[in-house]
């Protein structure tokens, strides 16, 4: 398997298992483009032989997730759970993300969108409130709430519609 077979046949799955760690689409694609160009350097720079490149790239991805998670967390040692086979568990998680059904998904966007906006639009969405029941549960003004709600609505389509463009995008491109 040359470089471009292993990158054609695993960015995708790269990137979709930093995506599901952190959420953030700009971090997600850093850390996959650094494990590809770590790849690249360590594979082209090497005068060994290397017998399973997948596992020498997942290798490479794990040293690249706990490398972020130290710099994140300012720790010098991490324990992450499956770590001696990383691809098993890179793959473990990606399948749980697809197996997660809609209204949890809808929550973990939700998650993102600020204090005020992510509770009223929690609260009408996922635990179907009306707005008189949201505005009675903030002692707040059925207008307050409906402005609220509109923005948060709003700025939570935006996030799906950017999520969804991209991840159509790499799938034509791959």
């Amino acid at each position: 398997m040359d470089i471009e077979e292993i990158y054609d046949g695993y960015v995708e799955k790269v990137y979709k298992f930093f995506y599901i760690k952190c959420l953030d689409r700009d971090i997600a694609e850093d850390l996959t483009s650094a494990t590809f160009m770590s790849y690249l350097e360590r594979v082209e720079g090497s005068a060994a032989v290397i017998d399973d490149k997948v596992k020498y790239l997942y290798g490479i991805m794990r040293n690249t997730w706990l490398t972020y998670l130290r710099d994140k967390y300012r720790k010098h040692e991490l324990v992450l759970e499956s770590m001696d086979d990383f691809e098993g568990y890179a793959s473990q998680e990606i399948e749980e993300f697809e197996d997660v059904s809609v209204k949890e998904r809808a929550a973990r966007v939700i998650a993102l969108l600020p204090e005020k906006q992510r509770e009223i639009v929690s609260l009408r969405l996922l635990e179907e409130l009306s707005i008189k029941e949201i505005s009675n549960h903030f002692g707040k003004d059925v207008n307050y709430v409906k402005t609220t709600y509109k923005r948060g609505f709003r700025r939570l389509k935006q996030l799906v519609e950017s999520q969804e463009h991209f991840m159509h995008a790499r799938k034509e491109n791959l």
